[in-house]
């Protein structure tokens, strides 16, 4: 099979680690998820002989930059993913949004024959669609983008400050009844694939979450969720709206799962061929 490197606990290695146990892959492709470890997946690549796959998981833009340690650190990501999309056999960008901000900021792209989308998607156990309690209003993730828009008694925050295995988060959430996905502006979670969202839409959650990720025209469009500002008066808005027809959007969830399934998406992948 093949070598993976990636950092654990946030999807992207465990699908990626599920996908190669599931079909197969070579054993002569090592794949670095992020520019980190695809720098080192390219250099053990080139000392061992084997084909190198960069898989992009983010582009930070110099736009969000709020001190000089965060432009410091946009300007290095930014020559590092240059130098892989130039250096690597295969670039796997995980939204079409990444290659929009190489092209705006750094006047370059990983376009051409080496070059694949590969959105983040979910092994099929997680996906699960029990009878929850639609007015627990539920958040995932280590730091709290939109909190601050809820009084601390209407969310709940799961796995706060800490990593719940799997099974455990999935358990929760599909006990559940509303996931929440908001981000104030178009940073890495435009150019990226955030993960919440699509974790919540697994568990049978409806979402409400703003429009500035590349997977908020598949909500949009399956109805299995509101879309809204980034204001308090929004977001109460989207939930009320859910929790007057929920059965509605309960129901539309499903219709997401094809677009987050890893075994639909993984058994699409453009992986290098002899």
């Amino acid at each position: 099979m093949a070598i993976i490197l990636g950092k654990k606990h946030f999807g992207r290695l465990e699908t990626l680690q599920w996908a190669n146990e599931r079909f197969n892959w070579p054993d002569d492709v090592i794949i670095g998820i992020s520019c980190y470890y695809g720098f080192w997946a390219w250099l053990k690549a080139r000392l061992t002989g084997k084909r190198c796959i960069y898989y992009c998981i983010d582009f930070y833009s110099p736009k969000i930059a709020k001190n000089l340690w965060d432009r410091v650190f946009i300007w290095s990501a930014m020559q590092m993913d240059k130098f892989l999309c130039r250096h690597v056999d295969k670039v796997w960008d995980i939204s079409l949004n990444i290659n929009k901000g190489r092209e705006e900021f750094g006047k370059y792209n990983s376009e051409g024959l080496h070059h694949s989308t590969v959105p983040l998607s979910y092994p099929p156990e997680y996906f699960r669609c029990w009878t929850n309690i639609p007015d627990k209003v539920v958040f995932v993730g280590l730091e709290p983008y939109g909190l601050e828009l809820f009084k601390p008694d209407d969310i709940t925050w799961l796995g706060k400050n800490k990593h719940l295995p799997i099974n455990l988060l999935c358990w929760q959430l599909a006990r559940s009844g509303i996931g929440v996905a908001l981000w104030p502006e178009k940073g890495n979670n435009y150019y990226g694939d955030p993960g919440k969202t699509k974790l919540y839409l697994a568990c049978g959650l409806p979402v409400v979450m703003t429009d500035n990720t590349s997977f908020s025209r598949i909500v949009k469009g399956t109805g299995a969720g509101v879309i809204v500002d980034y204001t308090k008066e929004s977001v109460e808005a989207g939930i009320n709206k859910i929790l007057a027809n929920y059965s509605y959007y309960k129901q539309n969830v499903k219709k997401t799962w094809s677009y987050i399934d890893a075994d639909k998406v993984c058994s699409n992948i453009d992986l290098l061929e002899r």
